[in-house]
């Protein structure tokens, strides 16, 4: 489990002052401040994403994905054409459900275990998806200051965030706080391209991206993505079992 964020983090750094006077450290404490503050950041155990990709495609799918992160679980549910393509993974177990046979037929999985990289994957999918930035340090990743730069009407704060053979381009609304675009560079040469448009605020208090634009280079398509989430739902003891 990750250690929790102390506000001894967001005291300044000589070595990391950028050139509009902010360390790293504030810029990341800006947005938490702007999204509930880090006293409820650190209150979260687990949580749920219900997303929606749509193009107008008939690939065009949902996503409901609930995580513990006390109990390293993760179980991912991708919705196709009313077929559901599942992937957990537990401390005990790891696994892949392909449905099989005609959608007028009763569903019947195929369950194949992960491969160690997979596993690997959903495990840095846990906390990441939370928040890359969240934490960075104990999950490996170096925090880079790159530049003030210019999106569009925006000053944003750039902030390269990398180790685990992947990178994350973040960059953080100057004014706001908060993050206006997300690029992940994944260790399988795919790059994803996130513009987040509108926030919502959950239950919980903390602020999220709800709305975003989403762009892979493996797909080349655009789509708009939108979020729900929630934190500190309860789950099941069987939630994350294949």
């Amino acid at each position: 489990m990750l250690k929790k964020i102390s506000t001894s983090l967001l005291l300044i750094s000589l070595l990391s002052i950028n050139v509009d006077g902010q360390t790293i450290e504030e810029i990341f404490g800006n947005y938490y401040k702007a999204t509930g503050g880090i006293n409820l950041w650190n209150q979260v155990k687990t949580y749920t994403l219900k997303q929606s990709y749509v193009s107008n495609a008939a690939s065009d799918y949902n996503m409901e994905i609930k995580v513990s992160m006390a109990d390293l679980s993760i179980i991912k549910t991708k919705t196709i054409m009313k077929r559901n393509f599942i992937t957990g993974m537990s401390p005990k177990d790891s696994f892949y459900k392909i449905p099989t046979g005609g959608t007028n037929q009763a569903v019947v999985y195929q369950v194949k275990d992960l491969s160690e990289k997979e596993k690997v994957n959903m495990k840095r999918e846990i906390f990441d998806l939370f928040a890359p930035f969240y934490d960075y340090e104990s999950k490996g990743y170096i925090a880079t200051y790159v530049g003030l730069e210019t999106m569009g009407a925006q000053k944003v704060h750039h902030i390269e965030l990398a180790g685990n053979k992947l990178k994350y381009d973040l960059y953080f609304n100057n004014t706001s706080g908060l993050l206006s675009k997300q690029i992940d560079n994944l260790p399988t040469s795919e790059q994803i391209t996130k513009e987040f448009t509108a926030y919502s605020t959950s239950d919980f208090g903390i602020k999220y991206p709800a709305e975003s634009t989403y762009y892979s280079n493996i797909d080349k398509r655009n789509v708009k993505l939108s979020t729900i989430m929630i934190f500190n739902p309860v789950f099941n003891l069987n939630t994350f079992q294949r």
